[in-house]
């Protein structure tokens, strides 16, 4: 008689074992899944970072405000709350923050933010001196306006600010912007143009202007590049405000990318995207509120 009790006792543990709820299963299942999905989130994390983000450029924007955060959202580097949203991308400004408007103290706070945002992100920003960033430091005011030197509380507070060794937007500029910039070994930035003589990058427009006729000035930026290794140049500084657009001559070799943002320069916006592609070239575009376009 053992034997049939032992056996109707295993088949009514099997029934209960099936008879289990859902809800008294459902934690054994809910545990793989977080197993799994912490072992899926350990691997992401494992994985390197991308070699190279985008690298995106814009040109000078003289003390606008709204019209620079609209340009860096038109980039895809700054969110609806004026916050970093580039990733890994490096952003390059190629001088005159400065000048011709009211904004001076909002926009240079605004890239002290985004660039300690790009850097936790992974992302860089990069800013070049614009003759106006020097002028500014070394005492030429001719381009402030009245409603400039109230943002700093009067010209007094204006100067201290501005004073390298010991004004905090001075220091700002010291320790962080650079006279020439060149991303991936390959684009060189500056505000002004690059010569031979390796003269006036901050001021020089012999490119831009075309001097000494076309001809004249692919050879020059050629031997820049060469003397360089790189593929192009690119500059602020001579607004293209008549056409909004970005110039590309010298087949690409050199482009100027201030085509007026600052609504006192008529308020165009664009910006110069470089892609990396995986065979080491570049793909490079121009991107406009109506469209991305190859330059």
């Amino acid at each position: 008689m053992l034997r049939p009790i032992l056996v109707l006792a295993l088949l009514a543990l099997i029934i209960l074992y099936f008879r289990q709820s859902p809800a008294d299963s459902s934690p054994i299942i809910n545990k793989d899944t977080r197993l799994k999905t912490a072992h899926n989130q350990q691997q992401q994390q494992k994985q390197p970072p991308p070699k190279y983000g985008r690298t995106v450029a814009v040109g000078d924007l003289h003390s606008d405000l709204a019209q620079t955060l609209a340009v860096l959202r038109l980039a895809n580097v700054v969110d609806a709350d004026s916050n970093w949203s580039g990733g890994y991308d490096t952003l390059v400004q190629t001088g005159d923050i400065v000048d011709r408007g009211p904004d001076t103290i909002a926009i240079y706070k605004l890239f002290d933010k985004l660039r300690q945002q790009a850097k936790e992100a992974g992302g860089k920003i990069v800013n070049v001196y614009g003759n106006h960033e020097v002028m500014n430091l070394g005492g030429d005011l001719r381009y402030v306006t009245e409603e400039d030197y109230d943002s700093f509380g009067g010209r007094q507070k204006r100067r201290e600010a501005w004073d390298v060794k010991t004004g905090w937007l001075g220091q700002q500029i010291y320790n962080n912007f650079n006279i020439t910039h060149v991303q991936n070994g390959h684009t060189v930035f500056s505000h002004g143009d690059m010569e031979p003589e390796w003269a006036r990058p901050i001021w020089s427009r012999a490119h831009a202007t075309q001097e000494g006729g076309m001809e004249e000035t692919c050879k020059r930026v050629d031997a820049v590049k060469k003397a360089l290794g790189v593929n192009r140049l690119i500059s602020g500084h001579t607004p293209q405000y008549r056409t909004g657009k970005i110039l590309s001559i010298c087949n690409g070799g050199y482009m100027v990318i201030d085509v007026g943002i600052s609504k006192y320069y008529g308020g165009h916006l664009a910006v110069l995207e470089i892609i990396e592609n995986d065979d080491g070239t570049q793909s490079v575009y121009a991107l406009y509120p109506g469209g991305k376009r190859l330059v």
